[in-house]
């Protein structure tokens, strides 16, 4: 466990250089949806970041800093590189979800809009699944291969299915039928169906991850 924290302390300080420019896709991304779909799809919008951008971030510094071979220097096993990796995504999909979750409130005031808690929380709760299954799909093929075209089809996925997702909720139909359900659907159950769904494929993606990762000639 202390390796799988010491290699989370890695992963972020590998960020913070780069950190500035994440501002770039995260105004790219509030600014049309809080325009055009409104405040709550600010969550999935937000919450999508951890899986468009962080993998590829984090894999790319592993690969232009060479880091592979400091994580093998410091004693850091190939499968506690792997579980420190997605614990590394997950805290970012945790942490942007709940930074959406704050933000759209903010934004439903500063717009005049209606805002209700257990609507945002059951999107919050979408989302982390929806953004899970992404990661519990993509990571594996960040750690089975080399830099290539196969990596961006992965994320170019990942970015039109949350376009797709964006652009359904911009049907009023679309809109008002998932908010009747979402306002009479039980919270808890939810959140537990979520949370649920995203063990066990991250267990799964994670044996996957660990058998690939430990197959290649780094």
């Amino acid at each position: 466990m202390r390796a799988i924290v010491h290699f989370v302390g890695l992963d972020l300080r590998s960020m913070r250089p780069n950190a500035k420019y994440m501002l770039i896709p995260v105004l790219v991304v509030i600014v049309p949806v809080l325009l055009l779909l409104g405040p709550y799809m600010l969550i999935p919008a937000i919450s999508g970041l951890a899986v468009v951008s962080a993998p590829s971030s984090l894999f790319a510094n592993d690969e232009l800093g060479r880091l592979d071979t400091l994580y093998t220097a410091l004693g850091i096993r190939r499968r506690q590189v792997v579980a420190g990796r997605y614990a590394t995504c997950l805290l970012l999909m945790i942490a942007l979800t709940v930074a959406g979750v704050l933000l759209a409130p903010i934004a439903a005031l500063a717009l005049g809009t209606a805002f209700d808690w257990a609507t945002a929380a059951a999107l919050a709760a979408g989302s982390v699944a929806l953004v899970g299954i992404f990661l519990a799909s993509g990571l594996p093929a960040y750690f089975g291969l080399d830099p290539g075209p196969l990596r961006i089809v992965v994320s170019v996925l990942h970015v039109a299915v949350l376009t797709f997702v964006c652009v359904g909720w911009a049907v009023p139909e679309v809109r008002t039928a998932l908010l009747a359900w979402l306002g009479d659907a039980n919270l808890a159950w939810l959140t537990l169906a979520a949370f649920a769904i995203l063990g066990v494929l991250m267990a799964a993606s994670t044996a996957l991850s660990t058998r690939l990762y430990a197959q290649r000639d780094l």
